[in-house]
């Protein structure tokens, strides 16, 4: 009798147990439902990056650029909000797939930022395979020569920086030959490198 007294004792200590675990699981199902339904959803700052590696010199378009989600305080320095302030603007860097946009990447006075004393100028050189050698940042001089022959040689400037060479799909001209590319020289310098690009043919002289 003693030993049945014990078993049920024991019996009415495990239901209480039981019960009473049963009962702290099903609080703490009904707080981690609670706390599921009423924690913010995580948010993103929306920017546009690139949907394939683009090329120094691509001319941007739709289909090159993609919506991505950023997680707030990860979005570039001068990342570009605005579809419109990129599309039609020439690259004059390389752009990863993925990497987000920003005004570095973009031709325009924001290129010139490293360049201080410079204006951008866009000239043809004529002669397209030289033009494949160039590559954005290096340092050329330019020499302007007469189609003629009636002046010599002269040289324009010693100092033209390499800003942006333009793909040659994206440099179309029903009459003009050779290439573009866009130098930022020195400011005193520009307006002469421009004229000579309209009335006579540059040649790009490696000097350093």
């Amino acid at each position: 009798m003693k030993a049945l007294h014990l078993l049920d004792d024991l019996r009415r200590r495990v239901l209480v147990h039981r019960r009473l675990l049963g009962g702290s699981f099903a609080a703490l199902t009904v707080w981690l439902v609670l706390q599921a339904s009423t924690a913010p959803p995580p948010t993103t700052e929306p920017v546009w990056t690139a949907a394939r590696d683009l090329a120094s010199g691509t001319v941007v378009s739709r289909a090159d650029l993609v919506r991505t989600g950023f997680a707030p305080g990860s979005v570039p320095a001068a990342a570009v909000r605005s579809v419109n302030a990129v599309l039609g603007r020439t690259l004059a860097m390389p752009l990863g797939r993925g990497e987000a946009v920003t005004a570095a990447h973009l031709a325009g006075s924001e290129t010139l930022a490293g360049y201080p004393g410079r204006s951008a100028v866009a000239v043809r050189i004529p002669d397209g395979d030289v033009v494949a050698l160039l590559s954005p940042g290096q340092r050329v001089a330019l020499v302007a020569s007469d189609p003629q022959g009636g002046q010599p040689p002269e040289r324009v400037t010693d100092d033209a920086a390499v800003l942006v060479v333009p793909h040659r799909d994206s440099d179309t001209s029903g009459t003009s030959t050779g290439r573009l590319v866009v130098f930022a020289v020195p400011r005193a310098e520009a307006d002469e490198v421009a004229a000579a690009g309209t009335t006579r043919y540059l040649s790009v002289v490696w000097s350093r």
